[in-house]
């Protein structure tokens, strides 16, 4: 799947989309990533983390494991880096 991927396609993630990327890449395999957490560990307003979690799930770089489920002023309540986002990281990042 990595190989559909090319430097260009990275190098046009949004920087707050790759910030939200490899902060996600942190965590173990297979670990759902609670909205709360994640807006710790980036720091990003609700805004910022719902458009940069919608951009990296159209690319197919982290799933959504219950899209219908929302947390407060977030789009999602969990989310996981997928194995494309993480060979892309490894690859590009």
């Amino acid at each position: 799947m990595v190989e559909d991927f090319e430097q260009d396609d990275f190098d046009m993630i949004d920087p707050t989309a790759k910030k939200v990327l490899v902060t996600l890449s942190q965590f173990e395999k297979g670990l759902l990533v609670t909205v709360d957490l994640l807006h710790k560990k980036t720091g990003l307003m609700p805004e910022a983390l719902n458009d940069a979690v919608r951009h990296l799930s159209k690319s197919k770089l982290i799933d959504i494991p219950d899209p219908t489920k929302k947390h407060g002023p977030y789009d999602f309540s969990t989310v996981e880096i997928s194995d494309l986002g993480r060979e892309v990281l490894a690859k590009f990042g």
